[in-house]
């Protein structure tokens, strides 16, 4: 799976491998399953990082805060999980790498939402940043007998890891190359910047949330045409 610039255009295109699935097994898979690429697996995985009152909120401090979301988000199984974390809490050097890897495709991700509202487009660094990021999530399928050798099995095989991080990855690569960018925001509330895609018929959203982040801008709007109006001078006599 790689991103493709078309020429001097902004179009892109998108090819896979091993996301083949046009005919069914009924296998059992004892990694986790092959992700599918819908288009709010990125757009979750960049919010990760909040802002309350305008400050920074980390929602994945740690290595088992990182490994909790891609449970959550179905890019580890329990027993993926569990061997995971067992396998960086002995070593705590190389669960800290693993955790900034993450954290810097967090950081292309909002950054390339910044570029796509204020330029409509994405930088060809960022692109090469994905596609190595999308290299490094290949793998391959293995075959073999479950315990007792009465039925197979197939399970991935390949950095669990480093499959998630390009599934996050291709999840941005498929909604580019949908044609989904235009669609992309960031909230207009500076104490949020919560990114979201606009899926109204107009296109012309503004905020991730109007009960929330709409109804305070509305709330302020009012509130600053009132002071105006409680400062202007009152009209002279006649």
């Amino acid at each position: 799976m790689f991103i493709r610039l078309q020429g001097n255009t902004t179009e892109m295109d998108v090819t896979c491998q091993a996301l083949y699935t046009g005919y069914a097994m009924p296998t059992t898979h004892l990694n986790q399953p092959e992700p599918s690429q819908q288009d709010d697996l990125f757009v979750d995985f960049a919010n990760t990082l909040e802002l309350s009152r305008g400050e920074p909120v980390e929602q994945l401090p740690d290595a088992d805060s990182l490994l909790d979301w891609l449970r959550g988000a179905g890019l580890l199984s329990s027993r993926a999980r569990a061997s995971e974390a067992s396998r960086l809490h002995r070593d705590a050097g190389e669960a800290n790498r693993r955790l900034q890897r993450f954290h810097r495709l967090r950081d292309i991700l909002r950054s390339a939402a910044t570029d796509l509202a204020e330029r409509g487009d994405v930088g060809t660094a960022r692109i090469r940043e994905l596609n190595h990021i999308l290299r490094h999530g290949l793998h391959y399928h293995q075959l073999h007998h479950e315990p007792g050798g009465a039925r197979f099995a197939v399970s991935q095989v390949g950095d669990r890891l480093d499959q998630a991080r390009a599934a996050i990855a291709g999840s941005f690569a498929h909604f580019l190359a949908g044609g989904g960018a235009d669609r992309l925001r960031i909230c207009a509330n500076q104490g949020c910047r919560y990114l979201f895609i606009d899926r109204s018929p107009a296109g012309r959203r503004r905020w991730c949330d109007m009960r929330t982040c709409g109804n305070q801008a509305k709330v302020a709007r009012h509130r600053a045409r009132a002071r105006g109006l409680a400062g202007s001078p009152a009209p002279a006599g006649g």
